[in-house]
């Protein structure tokens, strides 16, 4: 793996760079009507979709471990998996780009940016090619029908 920090501390770096750029470039700040209730439909929907795929995971007795794709048992494609390669990341992102929305500054798309960037450098990539050295066929069967983000 390319990639030693967790996916986890990388999303906490992002959404700091939410928060930060809300703090240090309030000049770039925007309100709109429903801005809130919007925001948090972001964040729902994030939280929805990561669990949705953790929970597919647990159910196919797999490994959620992102730093051990190697140990990847089973290759899930059901649920979630039938939208998204990535559901877990692309949880993620909702969360940060609720973030976003909730604080009203542009600067923060950076941090989704960033986060989107580092994660499929870093991260996505390296796991597709454990995945596809444990799965060979199926997984680049899987990989032509479904996208790796949305």
């Amino acid at each position: 793996m390319k990639l030693k920090i967790p996916p986890v501390i990388v999303f906490f770096l992002a959404l700091a760079m939410v928060f930060g750029g809300h703090y240090f470039f309030a000049v770039w700040s925007y309100q709109f009507p429903n801005q809130t209730f919007i925001s948090r439909i972001f964040l729902a929907a994030g939280v929805l979709i990561a669990f949705s795929g953790i929970i597919k995971f647990r159910m196919k007795g797999t490994t959620v471990d992102p730093l051990h794709p190697d140990k990847a048992t089973a290759l899930v494609s059901t649920g979630i998996y039938r939208y998204t390669r990535n559901p877990m990341y692309l949880g993620m992102a909702l969360v940060l780009l609720g973030g976003i929305i909730r604080v009203g500054n542009v600067v923060g798309i950076s941090g989704l940016l960033f986060f989107v960037w580092y994660l499929t450098q870093f991260q996505v990539k390296p796991e597709e090619e454990a995945l596809l050295e444990i799965f060979k066929d199926e997984y680049k069967s899987y990989c032509a029908k479904v996208r790796r983000w949305i």
